[in-house]
């Protein structure tokens, strides 16, 4: 499979009402960047997402991910994300977005199917 990237993972979890992001450095993964527009009444709406595949042979073992809670980073950086309460949590990723502008992961289909060099997760992140 083509790789072209690096990405650090941030991924969230939550037991009863302790919040808490993983940091997860991955190396050798696809990144394709779209950039869009949409015309509206009121003007131009730019988006933008990206496509992230995930061979697994990147990783260690599998992963479940949660959407619309899971982070992404392009390139493999330090930065871990304090959750010791909601006011740390919420200067962390404010911090982060500033920084390395991470990306929400919004879906994930596990593709764990065929030859071993073959299966990956798929990712639409925005």
């Amino acid at each position: 499979m083509f790789t072209n990237a690096d990405i650090t993972l941030y991924l969230y979890s939550k037991e009863g009402k302790t919040e808490t992001y993983t940091r997860l450095p991955v190396e050798d993964v696809f990144w394709d960047e779209v950039e869009g527009a949409t015309l509206l009444k009121t003007g131009q709406k730019n988006t933008a997402s990206v496509l992230l595949v995930i061979p697994l042979e990147s990783l260690d073992e599998p992963i479940a991910f949660t959407p619309g809670r899971d982070l992404v980073v392009y390139g493999l950086i330090p930065d871990v994300i304090d959750c010791s309460d909601q006011k740390t949590l919420s200067e962390s990723l404010a911090g982060l977005k500033a920084r390395h502008q991470y990306r929400t992961i919004m879906t994930a289909d596990a593709k764990l199917y065929g030859s071993e060099s073959m299966q990956h997760y798929e990712l639409a992140c925005k």
